[in-house]
């Protein structure tokens, strides 16, 4: 059977260092000759794989999309191919297999579900990580200092990792402020001003009236921080006085129109798509009622959808899907003994080859030591020593990894089943007691796509395990595992 070959690190630094990329492509061959697949393309990339779009991956649909008798990829981790939904769901579209070397999962019921546990895990860890550098980010913020790039008029200084006034752009943001303070120019005529004085954007333009603004707007140049909706006090230096900021403001405000624009929030908005064309389904207010309708993104000839759907029919529609997959606490028993079964013939297999890693390992530290002897003893050239460590160097690098990849903490499997049914469980009273924005991040939770067609919802396709235990409306389970 023919397949692809897929390795990843996430940073340059880790690909230079050679720890991760060669161990990966070593054991991805050995694999494929192992289980009788032939490998005809390999994609190896250096990029994170939290969010959609990257690269290398890209590539490699476009290959398996051209290439319909190639339907696996393999890959030494699940966490080494994706940590996002988004392009696990455009592999199953194109019906490839993700073979992985380590916690390959069977093509069966059974399988899929621990394969989208392990995904599910991948995606808790990409978030986590981004939730723990938006925590230093803030902690950051909080002591005065600024996480960010400098904004025009200031730079960043690598060495003591702080913002300093930039000698040039300095003094004409602070003139900026004075000059539109007098109440003698708009900020058309200050633009050009500005750029008469040499403060232009990069490529030589004159700032546009939007930079202007934001720059007038901004209170870091009075020595505040603002961060996710707060201002913080910095402890960089100052441009201009707090007292010039608030006067500027209150021209600024004083130039306004007086009309406030105000943007509603739809309770579906965002979460729907037109089944025929693609294109978000977006949402009006009309004699007191709610309509839903095609955006015609794509032009209103590549769609015949042009019906307006009340809220109300969408609503139902919707709790109903969501009451699908409502399972009981039997259910949710019978699920945890499964995994836990699991699990532990997952830990069996490892355990041999943790103990094999483990055993190389300590051959290889005696092999270092002979070699390290004959060396100082004078029987092994400097040029020979330097090169044969080395090598046993990388080897044991690659040794390190393999015992470290497998017997990392992970998060909890079973806790994370638990998670995983009592969030399914709840969704549709969740969804029903909800205000208008926070309905959308509960749908966005357990579903990926909703598809609207003839003024209903005609598709839609769960996030990971949560496709595993939707039930008929007899209250029956859609899937054989499930059956009791």
């Amino acid at each position: 059977m023919e397949c692809v070959i897929y390795a990843r690190v996430s940073t340059k630094e880790q690909a230079d260092e050679g720890y991760s990329l060669d161990t990966q492509q070593k054991a991805l061959y050995a694999f494929c000759a192992a289980q009788g697949l032939n490998p005809v393309a390999e994609f190896v990339a250096t990029e994170s794989a939290s969010k959609p779009g990257r690269e290398v991956f890209a590539r490699m649909l476009t290959f398996l999309r051209a290439h319909r008798e190639v339907r696996s990829v393999v890959v030494m981790r699940l966490d080494r191919l994706s940590r996002n939904w988004s392009d696990k769901a455009a592999l199953e579209e194109l019906g490839v297999r993700v073979r992985c070397v380590e916690g390959d999962a069977l093509d069966t019921p059974e399988g899929l579900f621990f394969s989208d546990m392990l995904q599910s895990q991948a995606v808790y860890y990409s978030r986590d990580l981004s939730r723990k550098v938006g925590k230093g980010m803030g902690e950051k913020v909080a002591q005065g200092g600024w996480p960010h790039r400098a904004p025009m008029g200031y730079v960043n200084d690598k060495n003591t990792r702080s913002v300093l006034p930039d000698p040039l752009t300095a003094p004409l943001i602070a003139w900026a402020f004075e000059r539109y303070s007098s109440g003698a120019v708009a900020l058309s005529k200050l633009s050009e001003e500005l750029a008469a004085k040499g403060l232009v954007r990069k490529d030589g333009k004159k700032l546009g009236t939007p930079t202007l603004h934001h720059i007038l707007t901004n209170p870091f140049y009075c020595g505040r921080l603002p961060y996710k909706g707060e201002v913080f006090p910095g402890t960089h230096a100052p441009l201009i006085s707090v007292a010039l900021f608030e006067e500027v403001q209150g021209r600024l405000a004083g130039n306004r129109n007086g009309t406030k624009t105000h943007t509603k929030t739809y309770s579906l908005r965002g979460a729907l798509r037109c089944k025929e064309c693609g294109c978000l389904i977006t949402a009006g207010a009309a004699k007191g009622h709610t309509y839903y309708r095609c955006t015609h993104g794509k032009g209103k000839g590549s769609c015949s959808q042009s019906a307006y759907i009340r809220e109300e029919a969408l609503m139902a529609q919707v709790e109903e899907i969501l009451g699908s997959i409502e399972i009981g606490p039997e259910v949710l028993e019978a699920l945890v003994a499964d995994c836990e079964a699991l699990l532990d013939e997952k830990r069996a297999e490892l355990a041999p080859d943790i103990s094999a890693a483990e055993s190389e390992l300590s051959g290889l530290k005696a092999r270092e030591r002979r070699l390290l002897d004959a060396y100082l003893d004078g029987t092994v050239t400097s040029e020979a020593y330097q090169e044969r460590a080395a090598e046993l160097q990388a080897m044991r690098q690659g040794l390190l990894l393999r015992i470290a990849e497998a017997g990392r903490d992970e998060l909890d499997p079973i806790a994370q089943v638990r998670d995983v049914a009592s969030r399914a469980s709840s969704a549709r009273i969740t969804f029903q007691g909800a205000d208008e924005a926070d309905r959308l991040e509960v749908l966005n939770s357990v579903l990926c796509y909703l598809g609207v067609e003839d003024g209903r919802i005609a598709s839609y396709q769960w996030k990971g395990p949560f496709k595993l235990l939707e039930m008929e409306p007899s209250g029956a389970f859609k899937h054989s595992w499930w059956a009791m």
